[in-house]
């Protein structure tokens, strides 16, 4: 059974966020931006450009680091989503915070929240920030979610090869790769509703999530 955006939302609003401590990381925070169009759940993604400073041409959650002028890091999750997919922050319902997580070369610690937008229209929803974005990705929940879309990535970590959860799919003809800090981001969000849903659970991928996180915890 696929979550509807009702579900969904009652879900995240219980669910306790875990959180890492900052220590000598960088505050940052993006946005799970969920958009009901016709009945269907959909879930924005960006392909980052490769004149970014960091992350050259992944796919990504819009966000970034934290502003002074940001009250909070939610704040921070929308500004950065106007900015980088030009949907106005007062348009977007936040319902809650998924778990911490981070990024190892660029040494942030992300914050994940997530958002609504319902009963939309998806053509000419975005409008991208050409230095920093390359494509808006909208996928469906249901594609993302499905284990079909579940696959391996090798990554190096402390100088081995590791085989680390990932999702591929493919939209307009092409193949897209979701890995690293968002790919964790996604199985937390996964294995919120597989479990309230009585999905599939991908209990490997959920072992690699808490195993990363785990790593950040306070003795």
């Amino acid at each position: 059974m696929l979550p509807s955006i009702d579900f969904l939302e009652e879900r995240v609003r219980a669910y306790a966020a875990r959180e890492i401590p900052l220590g000598g990381m960088r505050e940052s925070a993006v946005l799970i931006l969920i958009c009901e169009s016709k009945s269907e759940l959909y879930v924005a993604l960006q392909v980052r450009t490769n004149t970014v400073a960091h992350h050259k041409g992944e796919i990504s959650f819009p966000g970034g680091r934290r502003d002074p002028e940001d009250l909070d890091l939610s704040m921070t999750a929308l500004r950065e989503t106007n900015e980088e997919m030009g949907v106005e922050s007062d348009e977007i319902a936040l319902i809650g915070r998924l778990d911490d997580t981070s990024t190892i070369v660029s040494n942030y610690r992300i914050s994940p929240y997530i958002g609504l937008l319902r009963g939309v229209n998806l053509d000419g929803l975005f409008s991208k920030a050409d230095a920093e974005v390359r494509d808006v990705l909208v996928v469906k929940l249901a594609t993302l979610m499905s284990a079909e879309s579940r696959v391996w990535h090798m990554v190096e970590q402390s100088g081995s090869p590791t085989a680390t959860r990932a999702y591929s799919f493919r939209l307009d003809g092409t193949e897209h790769l979701v890995w690293g800090a968002t790919a964790r981001i996604l199985t937390n969000l996964f294995h919120i509703l597989d479990v309230a849903t009585d999905n599939d659970v991908d209990e490997e991928g959920v072992q690699q999530m808490n195993d990363f996180f785990e790593l950040f915890e306070e003795n």
